[in-house]
């Protein structure tokens, strides 16, 4: 391959945080066999610039969020492709070669370095990602990550290959062609945001793509390591709201992704309505079980008033304004 024959821009979002992990990411990219054009950090108002730095990386001040330091204009950005990542990984020396290399051999618009590595995980792993999030595994069948019905997704148990097709992916390291990324208008997710923990931001990004007619991939051989600042996972924990906002973003999720999509049918509707049937029926049962064993009947109260608080949200007039998630083919462009 000709190493000068594509340039990229590395964006960052950050809290300014992540400390040592975050030197050793922008170290990490300092030592690519493809170096980026450049390295844009989007970091939140009212923080600190970090301490940490090699020198080149330009800082751009944006709203606080998720979803608000990712669903930019992209303005700093002025390259084909853009390297997009949180902050606190660590970049072996050709992984983005390696990630051009891979969207490039497949023609797509987006690929993603598996990070979380679902098919490595133990067998009791598996059975509580099951028990808890309705996620399986499933064979190999030339997939990464399916998202079904429910708006829970399966992962390939035995993945061969190092690239794969996807419908969704995790949001830690993706590799984009930077006018795709445009096209969907991911600032149309910001409500997200605003319900308190921006908890299947991940799946919104990458999935929305993938509806929109854009083609995600997998690499499941970058190397990257996930060095886990914590830092999103350390202000969820501490909320004593979570699991009923857990439960209330799970519904809302799914009718953004699978139920109130403007290209359904109304066969389409009744299907993924009785597959969350489904989901929440297991979810109940299992939040029954935990009030049980924990003597408390928070754990099942949270999840049925999450639920409710759900319903009434997609029904808001809050909500009911946003654009559809399938975007009319004119405003894609």
């Amino acid at each position: 391959m000709n190493k000068e024959s594509f340039s990229y821009c590395v964006v960052i979002r950050t809290l300014g945080l992540a400390g040592v992990m975050y030197q050793k990411e922008l170290d990490s990219l300092l030592i690519q066999t493809i170096p980026p054009k450049k390295i844009i950090i989007y970091i939140a108002e009212g923080y600190d610039k970090p301490k940490e730095s090699i020198g080149i990386e330009e800082y751009v001040y944006v709203k606080k969020g998720m979803v608000a330091q990712r669903a930019l204009p992209l303005t700093e950005v002025d390259t084909d492709y853009v390297l997009m990542l949180d902050d606190d990984l660590y970049l072996p020396p050709d992984c983005a070669e390696k990630l051009h290399n891979g969207l490039i051999s497949m023609d797509g618009d987006c690929i993603a370095a598996d990070i979380f590595e679902n098919h490595q995980m133990s067998i009791t792993s598996k059975i509580r990602a099951f028990m808890t999030n309705f996620v399986y595994p499933r064979s190999d069948d030339a997939w990464a990550f399916k998202i079904n019905k429910t708006s829970s997704f399966s992962y390939n148990n035995n993945p061969t290959k190092d690239v794969y097709l996807s419908q969704s992916a995790a949001g830690a390291a993706s590799f984009w062609r930077t006018a795709s990324f445009r096209k969907i208008h991911f600032e149309d997710e910001l409500w997200l945001d605003n319900l308190g923990f921006a908890y299947g931001e991940d799946l919104l990004l990458f999935n929305k793509l993938v509806k929109n007619d854009g083609k995600l991939l997998i690499h499941y051989r970058t190397g990257i390591i996930h060095l886990d600042a914590g830092t999103g996972r350390k202000y969820y924990m501490s909320d004593p709201n979570r699991l009923t906002l857990r439960a209330m973003i799970h519904l809302v999720l799914w009718w953004r992704i699978c139920y109130n999509l403007s290209s359904n049918t109304k066969i389409d509707k009744l299907i993924a309505s009785l597959a969350y049937m489904l989901k929440f029926t297991q979810g109940l049962i299992i939040h029954l079980v935990y009030s049980l064993c924990k003597l408390s009947s928070k754990p099942l109260s949270s999840y049925i008033t999450g639920h409710v608080k759900g319903w009434k949200y997609v029904h808001s007039e809050t909500y009911t304004s946003v654009p559809n998630f399938i975007l009319p083919k004119a405003r894609s462009h």
